[in-house]
């Protein structure tokens, strides 16, 4: 015991001094919120009123550059949204030193408020536990969950009649999917497994893996998107499921977890949020919240019975509608979304 007090002693010591012998200083003058597009600035101090040569300030693996000068204005447009630290150096006559720093940026935007039309109303069958829909051609592939029970599904949109299925394995709990070409892409939960498929013969043709939890996934064009429950997106090479980037999501309060479910629809990526009646439209450059749908009471009352939340959106391109419905539904919904006026 003695041994450990003594250890903890000198390592007190050891930050005390290396504290103690620093030149500089630094004050951050910021407000305690921070919004994308605020200007923060820093103040470099010295008892001995010295001006740094330079400051560098690193972030988000960016550099900021500084000269002669003991006020260093950053500004946040490029940065990030989401939790930061950031590493100050300052420089003097070849001597470096760091200062760390922290702080949080929230989306500027205050999301717009979209209303809905229902223009038609489908069965969906009951028995499935929606994790994943995409819609082409007057037919959806639909992925449903749940361990012994998961499956890929061909699902005529106006019967709502399972037109093919492909069961999982047991030890798989199927979640999202999306078309890629061809080929269709379908996560698991926690197996960290995903699986392709000839969309036209459910033949799995593939296999990846992933190193989070799988729930939603949607195609750009350019990258797969894939969520896991959290505040992120993660942004992926469909060949080889490399990571290239993940962005946070983010609006004006803070930061929008849960994300599941995703479609990605004329530059952006519409996301239902798990256990609530609401999707969010993100903007995918930045994670900024563009909009939320509230689809609270879409489901009437006496159809609620032994229902799960909602989930599972989809996008018809040839009228700009959307499909939506939830696990265990018995109903599927194509709406109209709009601006209220």
């Amino acid at each position: 015991m003695r041994r450990i007090c003594l250890i903890v002693a000198a390592l007190f010591t050891m930050v005390a001094c290396s504290e103690k012998g620093k030149q500089f200083s630094v004050t951050s003058l910021y407000k305690k919120t921070i919004y994308s597009g605020d200007t923060i600035s820093f103040e470099i101090t010295s008892k001995k009123n010295i001006v740094p040569d330079s400051v560098v300030i690193m972030v988000d693996g960016q550099s900021f550059s500084y000269i002669n000068t003991t006020r260093c204005v950053l500004p946040t447009d490029n940065l990030q949204m989401g939790e930061k630290t950031l590493s100050i150096y300052t420089y003097r006559k070849g001597k470096k030193e760091v200062n760390l720093r922290s702080m949080r940026i929230l989306s500027d935007l205050v999301p717009a408020q979209l209303k809905y039309e229902v223009v038609a109303t489908y069965n969906h069958d009951k028995q499935s536990y929606t994790q994943g829909l995409q819609y082409e051609n007057g037919y959806f592939y639909e992925s449903a969950g749940l361990y012994d029970e998961s499956s890929l599904r061909y699902v005529d949109a106006k019967s709502g009649k399972v037109l093919r299925k492909q069961m999982l394995d047991s030890v798989y709990f199927a979640e999202g999917i999306t078309l890629v070409g061809d080929s269709l892409f379908q996560l698991t939960w926690r197996e960290q497994t995903g699986f392709i498929y000839n969309k036209r013969t459910f033949e799995q043709i593939g296999s990846f893996s992933y190193p989070t939890e799988g729930w939603g996934i949607c195609y750009n064009g350019t990258h797969l998107i894939v969520s896991d429950g959290s505040e992120y997106l993660y942004f992926c090479d469909p060949k080889t499921m490399a990571l290239h980037h993940r962005i946070a999501v983010y609006d004006n309060l803070g930061a929008v977890s849960r994300l599941n479910e995703l479609e990605f629809v004329q530059g952006f990526v519409y996301a239902n949020i798990y256990t609530t009646d609401k999707i969010v439209k993100i903007n995918p450059s930045n994670g900024k919240v563009a909009a939320e749908i509230d689809f609270t009471n879409l489901l009437p009352q006496q159809l609620s019975e032994d229902v799960d939340v909602l989930n599972g959106i989809a996008w018809n391109p040839t009228n700009d509608h959307f499909y939506v419905t939830g696990k265990l539904w018995p109903r599927l919904y194509e709406v109209r979304l709009y601006f209220q006026k």
